[in-house]
């Protein structure tokens, strides 16, 4: 569970076609391994192609307002106005005086650690060659700041600085391993015990398996890390802190391009509800995993969270285009809002998620619109997901959830209204998940999106999805592809079974 085997799946697999009987004979089955491994490889190509495609994106965009430039070696006396004058700190840039249609322009290759609070009508984008800006939520390399300090519990280490804000996870080597984050379960009658094992737990002290860790940042600010083959500071090279916060918070008619945005407890990019938000060409990983409300009744555990792109509530003109995100504790892309706890009506219009590559979260989309009070008031409209390449959702570091069967492709959730016209899902690719493969449904039939020429690849017999209305769950087998057009309307189906 610790350290992220991302080629394990690959090297056990092949296929059957959707047309083949349950008994195939020898030369059938090895006619199948070989279309199977042809299907993989040819799905590892496109994602590669569509990732060197996001990483190698060009700076396109031209604001047409006042433009500022910032490098990590700028000074914040500067005007910011040319290449040559930029500013240095995040904190400069979210203090601007910004107006609708100005932009502000990161230098390539350099790397920033904290927020960006965007303005009103602004773009946020790159200048210069080599790699995305780097904006990381983490506050630092903590392989390099600060010191692991051993406790009077073997294998136990505390780290030297205070961390005010839940950290969601530690990421060790830019992704070669991860922590796992220990929760106190609180019973009824006061006792607290280890989340994951049920023992006993109090706190850092009572860590005992590699790479668990703990943080106290209620009270003593600090995090504790058990590491049974040494200091880790000389055990890894790069440490990464996934502290509690959106990392680019949004709000009307911003256009994110071309940043790597990273190493955050909460969202990587995110708002409330939003008049428009484009965010085109970004990278965005390793986002979430810190604790939704800091104190959960008696007798549960704490609730995590963390999405890559978010828009929380309304929202109109949404878009996500051409942009590679993965490894998220939770959603790569959302457009959700429960509005069954409130009588505010929502409307989510003109959203489209296109053409991106995303690997490795829970749910790779996820959307829902509940609408308790005013379902008349509430819906969604005008929604396209189209040409998305998904992998292996619920295979990343978020398999940390608690809920064993949360991971899904496509994501809508069954206690919701989720009332929408206009809805397709096209052209897509659902790659394997350790769930449901596509969860779609909605509290009437003609709410239901509309499924078009997607390919779907997942084990034979596992879990296929909860789908249509009145819903059904599904398994992937020969069954799939007839239940798939009869609930969704899907055309033009392409199925690959795999079996272990």
């Amino acid at each position: 569970m610790r350290k992220l085997a991302y080629t394990i799946l690959t090297s056990l697999l092949f296929a059957v076609t959707a047309s083949s009987s349950c008994a195939p004979s020898a030369q059938d089955t090895d006619i199948q391994k070989e279309t199977s491994s042809k299907t993989l490889k040819d799905i590892d190509h496109r994602a590669e192609k569509r990732k060197r495609k996001v990483l190698s994106s060009k700076t396109t965009v031209r604001p047409s307002g006042q433009i500022y430039y910032v490098s990590a070696d700028g000074d914040d006396q500067n005007d910011g106005l040319s290449p040559k004058r930029p500013l240095r700190s995040l904190d400069k840039v979210n203090s601007l005086d910004l107006k609708p249609n100005d932009g502000v322009m990161f230098r390539r290759g350099d790397i920033w650690r904290g927020r960006i609070l965007t303005k009103t009508g602004v773009t946020y984008s790159a200048y210069g060659r080599g790699e995305k800006p780097r904006i990381y939520g983490s506050p630092y390399d903590a392989a390099k700041k600060g010191e692991w300090i051993e406790t009077s519990t073997a294998n136990v280490y505390m780290y030297s600085e205070e961390l005010p804000d839940d950290v969601g996870t530690l990421v060790f080597n830019g992704g070669d391993e991860v922590a796992i984050k220990v929760l106190k379960v609180i019973d009824e009658d006061g006792q607290t015990t280890h989340n994951y094992t049920g023992e006993s737990f109090s706190g850092g002290y009572d860590l005992k398996r590699d790479l668990d860790f703990y943080h106290d940042y209620q009270d003593k600010k600090r995090l504790y890390l058990c590491s049974t083959k040494g200091n880790p500071s000389e055990r890894f090279s790069s440490i990464e802190l996934l502290t509690r916060g959106t990392i680019v918070q949004t709000v009307d008619n911003v256009h994110i391009d071309n940043l790597c945005v990273m190493y955050g407890g909460s969202h990587g990019i995110g708002g409330t509800t939003t008049k428009s938000l484009k965010v085109t060409n970004c990278v965005v990983g390793w986002i979430g995993g810190s604790v939704l409300t800091p104190y959960p009744p008696k007798g549960r555990q704490y609730v995590r969270y963390g999405n890559a792109v978010e828009i929380y509530g309304g929202c109109g003109e949404y878009i996500v285009d051409n942009c590679y995100i993965y490894q998220i504790y939770d959603a790569g892309i959302t457009n959700q809002t429960q509005e069954d706890i409130s009588d505010t009506s929502r409307m989510m219009r003109n959203v489209r998620f296109s053409n991106n590559l995303i690997e490795r979260c829970e749910m790779s989309i996820e959307y829902y619109l509940g609408a308790k009070f005013k379902p008349t008031d509430s819906y969604m409209e005008n929604i396209l997901y189209e040409g998305n390449i998904l992998r292996l959702a619920g295979y990343g570091w978020g398999e940390q959830h608690p809920q064993p069967a949360w991971g899904a492709h496509i994501k809508s959730w069954w206690m919701h209204y989720n009332q929408a016209y206009n809805f397709v899902i096209r052209n897509n690719i659902f790659d394997r998940s350790d769930a449901n493969l596509i969860n779609v449904v909605a509290s009437k039939a003609e709410w239901l999106p509309k499924m078009e020429n997607n390919t779907y690849i997942q084990y034979l017999d596992a879990d296929g999805g909860r789908i249509g209305q009145p819903w059904i769950d599904c398994k992937f087998n020969k069954e799939f592809p007839a239940a798939v057009e009869k609930a969704l309307g899907e055309k033009n189906i392409k199925i690959t079974y795999i079996e272990k």
